[in-house]
């Protein structure tokens, strides 16, 4: 049994991961949420921009998060969803196309200019490849940036989202990791999605907790059609 933690950008993204994980490494693992936090006061909050920021705030200690504190986390999995490469303005203003008089000199969470739709960055930014693997290697980089370490941390970018991964488990979709927002066009766009009924069409919980059984019983298909999965699964494998 390994100590991990994991920073991740939601709570339904935190309880498939565990899964996959325990799958991956045939054990039933000890886990640690340090993003977002399981109470209603976390630091925070959830989303691509609370993983970001708990990153850049603990990129001086995160040494003795694997070290230090008891117990020991042998690995720490960040995960962050592809889509926030292909639509989030804030993530691309270091990339070298990039044209701004604000570059470099400011946080671009709290960059008014964003705030304004004044932002100059441009969508696809033409630094990246706007693909799968362009936005896995974009983020990826982006965030071992955010930590400045890297023993002990497996980076995880599913495309477009988590809920390709779902889909993948249940349907032989062909480039499921191209389709945006595969939560609204595939998985809630009905009442129900393979008897899983889904009130609302809102994610929760209660509805992920049956979604990832079926990730887990089906995660070689899941890997076959969605290449960071597979990646993922390696990366985990690397470390264990």
């Amino acid at each position: 049994m390994r100590n991990i933690g994991i920073v991740c950008e939601g709570p339904t993204d935190y309880i498939l991961l565990k899964g996959i994980v325990d799958l991956i490494t045939g054990e039933d693992n000890h886990y640690l949420a340090l993003q977002p936090e399981d109470n209603l006061t976390g630091e925070y909050g959830n989303g691509w921009k609370g993983v970001w920021k708990w990153c850049t705030d603990h990129s001086g200690i995160l040494e003795s998060f694997m070290k230090d504190i008891t117990p020991k986390l042998d690995m720490i999995i960040v995960q962050m969803d592809g889509d926030v490469s292909r639509k989030e303005k804030e993530v691309h203003c270091l990339c070298e196309q990039t044209v701004c008089k604000r570059k470099g000199k400011i946080n671009p969470l709290v960059c008014e200019d964003i705030k304004k739709n004044d932002c100059p960055v441009k969508l696809p930014c033409g630094t990246h490849e706007e693909s799968v693997q362009g936005y896995i290697e974009h983020l990826t980089q982006l965030i071992y940036s955010w930590l400045n370490y890297e023993e002990g941390i497996c980076i995880v970018i599913p495309c477009d989202s988590t809920d390709a991964w779902v889909a993948a488990a249940y349907d032989d979709l062909t480039d499921v990791e191209m389709i945006e927002d595969p939560w609204g066009a595939i998985i809630s766009k009905g009442k129900a999605y393979h008897g899983v009924r889904i009130p609302g069409h809102k994610k929760g919980l209660r509805i992920y907790r049956q979604f990832v059984e079926q990730v887990c019983d089906n995660w070689e298909n899941v890997k076959r059609l969605c290449s960071s999965a597979k990646q993922f699964e390696n990366k985990v494998k690397a470390d264990n």
